[in-house]
């Protein structure tokens, strides 16, 4: 009995002070210091580093887009679209980009692409010998002459008709299956790779004579995704594109003639291409297709322009905002 008297004295005593500590830090007044806390982290946060990058890189992209908005060029079509690491493609600028035009030999890209997706005909060390056929295309090489029955591997043909737009070699290319049929797996390909606005009648990209419809047609957005499709299926296309200077061999390893000279005058000014390929025809006017690495890793830029009255200044403007 004294025991439980002693506790209930105890508790008496001391139950103001617990029951005021409790009001003192737990009470309405404590919430201050909890809000007191939320606000040092704001501001802790308000004080991290500003992303100067981040801020860099958004007034680029709009200077950008305001240049392409004013940008003025003489091609008919022109699309400019930029890659990045993971394959995302985003439209820079466009002129026109579904309209069908013309591509005079930038029809060379395809021919190309036949010969590497079929390699148990077009072995590189392949040779073919020279038809007349093949020497009667217009526009021969002006570094060097190809004569009937001469014996050349389908490595060099590759070389002359990518660097110096050689229509022998393009059409000489076409020999192991037959033109008509070469023609048909043009077009198949174009298909499977989803150019619906392409079509081919040759191997070449030139005109005809009888002055028919049958000229080789595409878009510029056709062409891009060609472009794609080599770059990452067969970017040893572009890497012959690039050559400046090579000399072309016989089979049996004498010199033909040495290409001393690229048609793509832009090689040399912009170390960013890492392919392309000219074009011209009466009815297409200048052509240029140009695949170009951007700054930023894993980032690419196609560019394409079709009818112009000046290929060569009108891809310099793009490849300008591009760099600037």
């Amino acid at each position: 009995m004294k025991k439980i008297v002693f506790v209930l004295i105890i508790f008496l005593l001391f139950s103001p002070f617990y029951f005021g500590f409790r009001i003192l830090f737990q009470g309405p007044d404590f919430s201050f210091l909890k809000t007191a806390s939320q606000q040092s982290a704001l501001s802790a946060s308000a004080q991290k580093p500003f992303n100067l990058a981040l801020y860099a890189r958004i007034r680029r992209e709009r200077k950008q887009k305001e240049e392409f908005k004013n940008l003025k060029i003489s091609a008919k079509s022109a699309v400019s679209i930029r890659l990045n690491k993971y394959g995302k493609e985003k439209v820079l600028f466009s002129k026109n980009p579904h309209k069908s035009l013309p591509i005079a030999s930038l029809t060379k890209l395809m021919t190309a692409l036949v010969v590497f997706k079929f390699p148990e005909v077009y072995n590189p060390e392949r040779v073919i010998k020279i038809s007349k056929d093949a020497l009667n295309q217009t526009g021969s090489s002006k570094w060097g002459d190809l004569k009937e029955n001469d014996m050349i591997p389908v490595k060099e043909l590759l070389k002359m008709m990518l660097i110096e737009s050689n229509n022998d070699a393009a059409f000489a290319l076409t020999q192991p299956i037959g033109e008509e049929g070469f023609v048909d797996l043009m077009n198949i390909i174009s298909a499977d790779i989803g150019l619906k606005n392409t079509h081919f009648y040759n191997s070449t990209g030139l005109e005809p004579d009888d002055n028919s419809d049958k000229i080789n047609r595409s878009t510029a957005l056709d062409l891009a995704k060609l472009t794609k499709y080599i770059f990452i299926n067969y970017p040893q296309i572009f890497e012959i594109t690039l050559l400046q200077k090579a000399p072309i061999y016989r089979a049996n390893g004498s010199l033909l003639y040495v290409i001393e000279e690229n048609t793509n005058k832009l090689l040399g000014k912009y170390p960013e291409i890492i392919g392309g390929k000219t074009g011209w025809s009466p009815s297409a006017s200048g052509c240029l297709l140009i695949m170009m690495k951007g700054k930023n890793k894993g980032e690419y830029f196609i560019n394409i322009v079709l009818g112009s009255r000046d290929r060569f200044g009108d891809m310099e403007k793009i490849i300008n905002i591009i760099k600037n």
